[in-house]
């Protein structure tokens, strides 16, 4: 399998990573209200072949108790994409030009140390609980952005879809308003409020820059 260097949000490039898993750290995101950048003691690996793609996060700084799933992104025509790495606009709003796979890769409750840990597998083929109408074909050729996707706080009654959906315990107001339909009624809606905080992007070799 290849194994991908992490091109992380807003700029920090990374050196070429070995046969194994380097020690990566995630990337806050604007809607995070954290000045973007680097967060240290955390991680993001992925390892990609022709069955599909694997990934592990390992991160902190999150608010204990509260829900969190990693969304698996997959942009299968990243050249297209005006910017490097794509923007979330261009990764989720123009899915049909980019040809973009979007799915659940598990949910887990924060850590009294406000850490999580998340492992998910992307198979081949037409994607489960996928936002778009698209098979995943390119596994080693697209541009990948696992996102940390935060619930706020566990609610008993909707433990469940906080921890397996989109929208899952958080209103609709919550969803970005270029997210597809499907997103806003993935999971049963709840008070909270939806952010999505941490971001590790990984750019395939031919399209980096730097």
């Amino acid at each position: 399998m290849k194994h991908y260097t992490t091109l992380l949000a807003f700029g920090l490039v990374l050196a070429a990573a070995p046969a194994l898993a380097d020690t990566l750290p995630m990337s806050w995101t604007p809607p995070s209200g954290m000045t973007p950048g680097p967060i240290e003691a955390t991680s993001a690996h992925l390892w990609t072949g022709p069955d599909g793609a694997s990934a592990m996060i390992e991160t902190g700084g999150l608010t204990p108790g509260n829900a969190v799933t990693m969304w698996f992104v997959a942009i299968q025509n990243p050249e297209d994409c005006a910017a490097n790495p794509c923007t979330p606009v261009e990764a989720m709003g123009m899915a049909d030009q980019m040809n973009t796979v979007a799915t659940n890769g598990g949910g887990a409750v924060v850590g009294a140390d406000g850490r999580v840990r998340i492992s998910a597998f992307l198979p081949t083929g037409n994607v489960a609980g996928n936002f778009y109408d698209t098979a995943f074909t390119d596994p080693e050729t697209s541009e990948y952005h696992l996102v940390v996707h935060d619930h706020g706080p566990l609610l008993p009654e909707l433990a469940a879809d906080q921890l397996s959906s989109f929208r899952g315990g958080c209103t609709a107001d919550s969803v970005p308003p270029f997210y597809p339909e499907s997103s806003r009624t993935d999971g049963e809606g709840g008070p909270n409020t939806c952010v999505s905080r941490q971001v590790a992007l990984f750019v395939p070799s031919h399209l980096r820059t730097n």
